[in-house]
């Protein structure tokens, strides 16, 4: 079955892990800002606003390990074509070259799977495959590709060369992107602590000396200051992941 990477439906382990998440987040800041449950449980429903983001954070991370499985797979073609071979070829070679590195499972064998399906069985052309492959994928890398090796078909170019200099290149850019989203990583993660810091003070001074905040969640005031800052927090977590969620131009 074909894989489409910008489709934004949840399978329904996501959705379990999504409202499994949600419900302990609303549940914990329940208790520590109001000591409700039921507070919690009507923030855990106000997470819901969150699940478009959620998407997207999946459909990133989901291309983000097909591009750098096409970056190995890349290298495993140019190997191949150098040698004489066909591109139908080099997609065959490359499911027993690669099978001792990725499971079955992963992105780059099951479309290999599919592509090589449709090549022997079905009798479609290599370059029809991979212009699908290209489309369904969304990535641009992978559209570069596929539009060198349809530029040197229709021209009749070196296409060992071409196909070389295009691995080089495309596997250059996908290294250093690979590089820049590591040290994005890190600041990530120090946002991630700052954003969560409050929670755990408040759990302290909720276990070391709970009638410090006993005004919080027993008066009308108590209640309308948690309420704010619980805002505050919310509004530069979101701003903070916003600013770390910037796409690097290349």
């Amino acid at each position: 079955m074909p894989i489409y990477y910008d489709n934004t439906d949840l399978s329904a382990v996501e959705k379990q892990k999504f409202a499994l998440g949600a419900l302990s987040l609303g549940i914990t800041t329940g208790y520590l800002f109001y000591d409700s449950i039921a507070a919690g449980i009507f923030l855990a429903l106000c997470c819901g606003f969150y699940l478009p983001q959620y998407k997207k954070r999946l459909r990133e991370k989901k291309k983000s390990q097909l591009l750098m499985q096409f970056r190995d797979l890349l290298y495993s073609i140019s190997s191949s074509v150098s040698a004489g071979r066909t591109v139908a070829q080099a997609l065959e070679e490359s499911v027993d070259f690669w099978k001792a590195t990725y499971e079955d499972s992963d992105y780059i064998m099951r479309e290999l799977a599919y592509m090589n399906g449709r090549i022997k069985k079905g009798g479609e052309k290599d370059m029809d495959v991979l212009a699908d492959f290209a489309e369904r994928s969304g990535l641009e890398d992978i559209s570069d590709f596929v539009n060198v090796y349809e530029s040197c078909r229709m021209t009749g170019g070196n296409l060992p060369q071409a196909i070389n200099r295009a691995t080089a290149i495309i596997g250059d850019k996908i290294t250093m992107e690979r590089e820049l989203k590591t040290l994005m990583a890190q600041k990530i993660f120090e946002s991630r602590i700052v954003a969560f810091a409050p929670f755990a003070i408040i759990l302290i001074l909720k276990i070391m000396s709970p009638d410090y905040l006993e005004p919080m969640t027993t008066t009308r005031g108590g209640r309308a200051i948690a309420t704010f800052a619980l805002g505050l927090m919310g509004a530069a977590f979101f701003m903070m992941e916003r600013i770390n969620r910037n796409e690097i131009q290349t």
